[in-house]
C-alpha cells in the first residue's frame, strides 16, 4: 500500500482536492437542527400531546406580551392593534377582548386575574398562523420586535421569540474564532515538541481535508444537531492529530535507515497504517457507541464524529505522505535540533543573578534521588495502592453527580427573551404553562362532573397555580347549548378536550419532576387515556429516556471496547483491567468536574463516558505496546517499567494536549452550555486520562507482569499458527 500512495502522490493531492470543493458545495445543503424537541423520538407522550394540539386545535407558534404599566392602556390598545392586524397573527388574547378591561381589578374573577394580570402588569397571549420554524412566522416576530423596541414598558417574549433569537445568535460556522485559537496554539505545540516548523501546518491542512470531506458527506442524514456541527471539528481535530504525529515520528526515523525518501515513506505507511488501526477502532467505536441512544441526537453525532475518526485516518496515510514529500526539502531547510526559551528575549530575565540561584538550589534538590530512598519499585506500589483505595469512591461519585435538566442548557448563555422569559415568569409566579388533552369522541356525552372531581384534586397540588377548563365558562350542570360556540371551541375540538394549567416550577427541575407525577397520577384515577404538553412534560420525558441512555451508551461502548481488547491481548482478564484503569480516569474527570462546576449537563453525562473511554484507551495501549518492547531489550521487569513511563511520558502528552487544547476554546467561550460542557470534560478528561496511565499503568504493570509476557507469548504462538496455515 505504501509504495502505491508515494507513486501517486500527485494524483491523490488532486483528488483530494476536488473531494474537498464538492464536500464544500453539499456542507450547505446539510440543515442544523436547533429545536429541542427535534431530538425526541416520535412516540413519547411529550410529542404526540404536540401533534394532537397542532392538528386538532390548530395550535401554531405562541408568544407573550407583556405591559409593565397596567394603567398605560394607550400603549397597551396601539401595541395590541399593530400585533391584531398583522398579516401572520391568528389571535392576541388579552383582557379587553373578553370585555374585563374596564373591569377594576378588585371586582375581577380570579379565573381573570390569573390568565390575565400578574403582578403590576398585564399578560396577552399572541398566537401565531403558523409553526415556530416557518420562515413567515420568523419574519413576523421580528417586526413585532422591532415594533415592540419603541416602548420601554413593552416586553414581547416567549418559547417562539426564543427560537427566533437562537437562530440569529446560534453560531453557525464551524470555526468560531476560539477553535482558531487553539488550532494556533497547537501548531506552536508541534512546532516546539516536532522541532520543525513545516510540518505542524501540513498536520492541520491535512486534518482540515479530513474535517470539510466529512461535513460535506452529511448529505445521507438530511439534517445534523447543532451540537453535531457545534462540536465536531474540535473533536475530529483532537482526537486523529495523534495519527499525523505517528506517521511523521515514523519517517523521521525511517529517513535514518533508509536515505532514499519515497522508499523511506513507503515503509513508514505501512507500519503506521498498521500500529493506528488499532487505536483509531477504539476511537471510533467509542463514538459509534452513542448512536443507540434514544435521542435522536446521539445519532448524528456518532455517525459524523466516528465518520471523521475513519476519515482522519484514511487523510494521514494518504494525503499527509503526499504532503511531506512535495515539501521535504523545505521541512529540512527549516527544522531545528534543539530549542531554548532562554535565547527569548521575553526570558532573558533567567540570567540574571538572583534566578541563578533559585535554579542552583531547585537542581540540588533534584539531586536527591527519591528513587534510593524508596526504590523505584517501592514508589510505584505506593502510587498504585493509592489509587486502588480510590478507585471505589471515585466511581461511586461519578455514578452519583447532580445532573441538570434545565432547558437553558440547549441555549446561548446570552438570550435576552430567556432572560425576560425567566422575569415575567417570576413576576407572575408562574414556572410553566401546561397543556393536558383528553380525548373524547362524543363531546356532548363528556361527563363534565368528572373532570371537576379532577380538576377540584389537581387545584390541591402544591406548585399548581391555576387550572383553566371549559368548566370556567359554565358549571358542570349548566347544558352545553348555552355555552357560546367560540368558547367551546377553546376547550374542544376534533374529539379532545384540553385544560389550561399554569404550574409555580421552572421546567426540568426536580419539582417540576415531582408535580407532573402527582398531576399524571390523578389524571390517572379518572381518565385512561391522556396527553400532557408543555416545556416541563418534554424535559421530563428527556429525563426518563437520559437515564436509560445513559446505561445504555456505556455498556454498549464497555462491550465493544472489551471485543477489541480481547482481540488484541488474548487475555479477558487483563482487558478488564485496562478498561478499569480507562473508566477511573472518566469518573474522575465527572468527579472533579461536578467539584468546580457543581452540575453537569444530562447531554454532557450521557455521552462523555464513551467519548472519553474510546478516545483515551489508545494512552494504555501505547503503554503495554511499549513495555513489552523495552522488557525484550533486556529482560528486566523494573528497568523496563522506567524506561516505558519515560518514553511514552511525551507521546501521550502531546497527545491529550493536543486534544485539550483542540476543545478549551469552546469550554471557555462557547455560548451554548452544553456544548461549553462537553467540551471541557473531553478536554480534560485527556489530560486526567495522560496522569492516570502514566501514574497507574507501572502498577498494572508490576503486578499483572507475568500475565502480560504470558499473553504477548500467546498471541505470537496464535499469529504463527495462522502463518503457517496460510503459507501451506
Amino acid at each position: 500500500m505504501g509504495k502505491l500512495i508515494v507513486k501517486y502522490r500527485i494524483i491523490i493531492i488532486i483528488l483530494f482536492i476536488l473531494l474537498s470543493i464538492w464536500s464544500v458545495k453539499q456542507w450547505s445543503k446539510v440543515t442544523v437542527v436547533k429545536e429541542l424537541a427535534s431530538f425526541l423520538p416520535d412516540d413519547i407522550d411529550s410529542i404526540k400531546a404536540q401533534k394532537i394540539l397542532s392538528e386538532s386545535f390548530g395550535s401554531s407558534a405562541s408568544a407573550i406580551l407583556f405591559f409593565k404599566n397596567i394603567n398605560d392602556k394607550e400603549t397597551y390598545f396601539k401595541v395590541i392593534k399593530y400585533i391584531r392586524n398583522h398579516p401572520q397573527i391568528k389571535t392576541a388574547l388579552g383582557p379587553d377582548q373578553v370585555g374585563i378591561f374596564t373591569v377594576p381589578e378588585g371586582f375581577l374573577p380570579d379565573v381573570a386575574k390569573e390568565l390575565f394580570y400578574q403582578g403590576k402588569g398585564i399578560f396577552v397571549t399572541v398566537e401565531f398562523l403558523k409553526q415556530d420554524n416557518d420562515p413567515e412566522t420568523l419574519n413576523a416576530i421580528g417586526d413585532i420586535i422591532n415594533y415592540t423596541k419603541n416602548f420601554k414598558d413593552v416586553i414581547f417574549t416567549g418559547s417562539s421569540v426564543m427560537n427566533w433569537e437562537f437562530r440569529r445568535s446560534f453560531r453557525s460556522s464551524a470555526f468560531p474564532w476560539y477553535f482558531l485559537v487553539s488550532i494556533g496554539i497547537m501548531i506552536i505545540m508541534l512546532i516546539l515538541t516536532t522541532k520543525t516548523v513545516i510540518p505542524p501546518f501540513l498536520f492541520i491542512l491535512n486534518l482540515a481535508f479530513a474535517y470539510i470531506i466529512n461535513m460535506g458527506t452529511n448529505g445521507f442524514l438530511s439534517s445534523i444537531s447543532y451540537l453535531t456541527n457545534a462540536i465536531t471539528a474540535a473533536l475530529q481535530f483532537g482526537v486523529s492529530m495523534d495519527y499525523s504525529l505517528f506517521l511523521f515520528h515514523r519517517y523521521f526515523e525511517e529517513k535514518k535507515i533508509n536515505p532514499d525518501k519515497k522508499t523511506a515513506m513507503a515503509i513508514s505507511i505501512d507500519r503506521t497504517f498498521v500500529s493506528i488501526l488499532g487505536s483509531s477502532l477504539t476511537t471510533f467505536i467509542g463514538f459509534l457507541a452513542i448512536t443507540i441512544m434514544t435521542l435522536k441526537l446521539g445519532f448524528d453525532l456518532g455517525i459524523v464524529v466516528a465518520k471523521g475518526v475513519l476519515l482522519s485516518l484514511v487523510c494521514s496515510v494518504t494525503l499527509l505522505p503526499s504532503l511531506i514529500l512535495i515539501f521535504d526539502k523545505i521541512i529540512e531547510k527549516t527544522s531545528f535540533e534543539s530549542f531554548s526559551f532562554s535565547k527569548i528575549s521575553l526570558f532573558s530575565f533567567l540570567k540574571t543573578r538572583k534566578i541563578k540561584k533559585i535554579i542552583t538550589k531547585a537542581n540540588q534538590i533534584k539531586k536527591i534521588n527519591l528513587r534510593k530512598k524508596y526504590g523505584f519499585r517501592t514508589l510505584i506500589i505506593i502510587i498504585g495502592i493509592i489509587i486502588c483505595i480510590l478507585i471505589p469512591f471515585i466511581f461511586y461519585q461519578g455514578f452519583h453527580l447532580p445532573i441538570s435538566y434545565r432547558l437553558d442548557d440547549s441555549m446561548p448563555k446570552n438570550l435576552k427573551s430567556f432572560e425576560t422569559l425567566n422575569d415575567i415568569m417570576k413576576i407572575a409566579k408562574t414556572g410553566d404553562i401546561l397543556n393536558i388533552v383528553l380525548p373524547v369522541p362524543s363531546f356532548y356525552n363528556f361527563n363534565r362532573f368528572k373532570l371537576q372531581k379532577a380538576i377540584s384534586e389537581i387545584k390541591k397540588i402544591d406548585g399548581v397555580s391555576l387550572v383553566f377548563s371549559i368548566n370556567d365558562y359554565a358549571h358542570p350542570s349548566v347544558p352545553l347549548s348555552f355555552i357560546p360556540y367560540d368558547q367551546i371551541e377553546t376547550f374542544y375540538k376534533k374529539g379532545y378536550m384540553k385544560i389550561y394549567l399554569k404550574i409555580l416550577y421552572p421546567p426540568g427541575t426536580k419539582e417540576s419532576v415531582v408535580l407532573l407525577e402527582k398531576i399524571k397520577k390523578v389524571f390517572k384515577k379518572y381518565y385512561g387515556e391522556f396527553y400532557i404538553s408543555g416545556q416541563s412534560e418534554l424535559l421530563y420525558d428527556f429525563i426518563k429516556i437520559a437515564k436509560i441512555d445513559f446505561a445504555r451508551i456505556n455498556l454498549a461502548s464497555l462491550i465493544f471496547i472489551f471485543i477489541i481488547l480481547l482481540f488484541l491481548f488474548t487475555s479477558p482478564v487483563f482487558s478488564i483491567i485496562l478498561l478499569i484503569v480507562v473508566e477511573f480516569a472518566v469518573m474522575l474527570n465527572l468527579y472533579l468536574y461536578s467539584i468546580f462546576a457543581h452540575e453537569i449537563s444530562f447531554i454532557a453525562n450521557m455521552i462523555i463516558g464513551s467519548i472519553q473511554l474510546g478516545s483515551t484507551i489508545d494512552y494504555a495501549l501505547l503503554y503495554i505496546t511499549r513495555f513489552l518492547e523495552e522488557y525484550k531489550k533486556d529482560k528486566d521487569l523494573i528497568s523496563a517499567i522506567k524506561r516505558t513511563s519515560s518514553s511514552t511520558a511525551s507521546t501521550i502528552f502531546s497527545a491529550s494536549l493536543c486534544l485539550f487544547l483542540a476543545t478549551v476554546g469552546f469550554n471557555l467561550f462557547d455560548p451554548v452550555n452544553v456544548v461549553s460542557n462537553i467540551s471541557g470534560l473531553i478536554g480534560r478528561g485527556a489530560i486526567v486520562s495522560f496522569l492516570v496511565v502514566e501514574l497507574f499503568m507501572p502498577f498494572i504493570v508490576l503486578v499483572f507482569s507475568k500475565l502480560i509476557i504470558n499473553m504477548d507469548n500467546r498471541k505470537r504462538r496464535i499469529y504463527s499458527i495462522f502463518s503457517r496455515n496460510k503459507a501451506s
